[in-house]
């Protein structure tokens, strides 16, 4: 449509929407190989990588864009131009480089259940997820030790207090972590009795 659409025609306006849905695509495209093969560093630190998304976004569909558009109009080898006007300009990098990446961002964020920006955290489900972030890690330590290395597993206590060591607002939260795990006496003893009928019917 370059050369034939003009300011306020339907040629135009379908121009502004291939300027707001391309740009959407990249940012979803991205946003979802992080989420995918970098789970723990996306949810650790999200805002960063919406906004490394974000930069990158504005490089690929705006800089490069429009300087393709203006290659497209001083290069002298067309009889068309790309860009009809200032307006157009602005309305493309307003579309490509604002609209189309805070859309995709808020609309995942509403789709996690997470804030929008600008907003106040929600306390309750932002600990409810870094609490799932440490099961998930948690997880991972465990799956390590049994695996390749299970002299490691008998030095993890000792392993977990030179970490956190000197810090009492993590022993504390270590201890409830520890309690819950540990659950209840009646577990305990369920466990108990469960791990002995496992002995005796191996020994059976």
């Amino acid at each position: 449509m370059w050369g034939t659409a003009t300011i306020g025609t339907w040629e135009w306006f379908i121009d502004e929407c291939a300027h707001l849905i391309w740009p959407s695509f990249h940012m979803w495209i991205l946003l979802s190989y992080c989420e995918r093969y970098h789970p723990i560093e996306f949810q650790f630190s999200r805002l960063k990588e919406e906004a490394l998304s974000w930069l990158l976004i504005i490089f690929l569909s705006v800089f490069a864009w429009e300087g393709i558009e203006l290659l497209y109009d001083t290069s002298g080898f067309f009889n068309s131009i790309a860009q009809v006007g200032n307006g157009d300009t602005m309305a493309d990098i307003f579309l490509s480089g604002i609209v189309a990446p805070f859309l995709v961002i808020s609309y995942r964020r509403w789709k996690d259940g997470l804030n929008l920006f600008f907003t106040p955290p929600n306390k309750k489900h932002a600990i409810e997820r870094k609490l799932s972030y440490i099961g998930i890690l948690a997880a991972q330590v465990a799956e390590d030790t049994s695996k390749g290395e299970p002299d490691i597993m008998h030095s993890l206590r000792d392993m977990i207090r030179e970490t956190w060591h000197g810090d009492p607002r993590v022993s504390s939260v270590l201890k409830m972590l520890h309690a819950v795990a540990r659950g209840s006496r009646r577990e305990r003893r369920r466990r108990r009795a469960y791990m002995r009928s496992l002995r005796l019917q191996k020994t059976d």
